[in-house]
């Protein structure tokens, strides 16, 4: 299915005390009338923008999610009475299970080159906490650049391991859930965990250029936030535009076809070549399969798919 607009747009709202054109970049996504919409918070700035950005989106009637970095003071946003789902973004640096708000259910964390060793100690606070759900989303390649200067992408190696130590907590998920944004990381939850554990660790799958639209704190429309490839701008063009655009189209062609290491391969109906973000911030190439793919290149007949 090939999308007119995206039907799903996450938005960076505020990065570093940064902010754009609020007003107007939450009117152009609510020109677009998106069925979802997930904000992130980062801080004070975020938080002081809310009410107008809401006002704003709620026009069209979406479903509304705000990932909100855990910090002292954040939680208060639970106790505004928006309605809208918050996912509370977590680290590793301090237990967050007292920080939470009263019936907090979704908690995020990232697990990057220097945070996923904090992975099982994440995991086993979530086991124990108020929330029922997990999410472990890829890096955002966008933010990253623009803080670091690169993407901090784990080695294949790393997550082996951070998914062993996992595997030997005494921990249940009895009650919670995961929800993982890379097939390959959920791919190893469910090889080392026990089956009735892997039956409440869910994929989202990969709808970048298609169902879904990252847009940052200035307002620039990207495929996704794993694939740092700037389609245009919300202070310049309508979101209807840039996603018209023989850029935005080309993409999605070049994602929808299999890489040359894809063909062949038993696992590609599972998989679909994995993340090609990961695989563009690699290599430089959408061409390219996903890095942390296990299996042997091998040859056979070009195949096409659907995002």
């Amino acid at each position: 299915m090939d999308h007119t607009v995206p039907v799903r747009v996450r938005w960076d709202v505020d990065f570093h005390g940064r902010a754009g054109r609020t007003k107007r970049i939450a009117r152009q996504i609510r020109e677009a009338s998106p069925k979802v919409v997930e904000l992130r918070i980062e801080g004070e700035k975020g938080i002081s923008e809310l009410p107008a950005v809401f006002a704003e989106i709620h026009k069209c009637n979406p479903w509304i999610e705000a990932t909100v970095r855990l910090f002292p003071g954040a939680a208060a946003l639970a106790q505004r009475g928006y309605p809208m789902k918050f996912v509370w973004e977590v680290d590793v640096r301090e237990p967050f299970d007292g920080l939470l708000p009263h019936g907090a259910e979704a908690i995020s964390f990232t697990a990057d080159e220097s945070s996923l060793a904090g992975l099982p100690d994440v995991l086993e606070e979530f086991t124990g906490s108020r929330a029922r759900v997990l999410h472990l989303p890829n890096v955002n390649a966008i933010r990253a650049l623009a803080e670091v200067g690169h993407v901090p992408i784990p080695r294949i190696e790393q997550l082996q391991a951070a998914v062993e130590s996992v595997s030997r907590l005494s921990v249940s998920l009895k009650g919670k859930s995961l929800v993982i944004h890379d097939y390959f990381l959920w791919k190893l939850f469910h090889d080392v965990l026990p089956e009735e554990t892997g039956k409440r660790i869910g994929f989202l799958g990969c709808h970048a250029a298609s169902a879904l639209a990252y847009v940052d704190w200035d307002g620039n429309v990207y495929p996704c936030d794993s694939l740092p490839i700037r389609l245009g701008n919300l202070q310049e063009a309508t979101l209807q535009k840039i996603w018209r655009s023989p850029a935005r189209i080309q993409i999605l062609d070049t994602l929808r076809a299999a890489p040359s290491g894809c063909e062949g391969c038993s696992q590609f109906e599972g998989c679909h070549a994995g993340c090609r973000g990961l695989a563009y911030t690699v290599s430089g190439s959408l061409s390219s399969r996903d890095p942390f793919c296990r299996e042997s290149p091998s040859a056979g007949a070009k195949r096409k798919f659907e995002l």
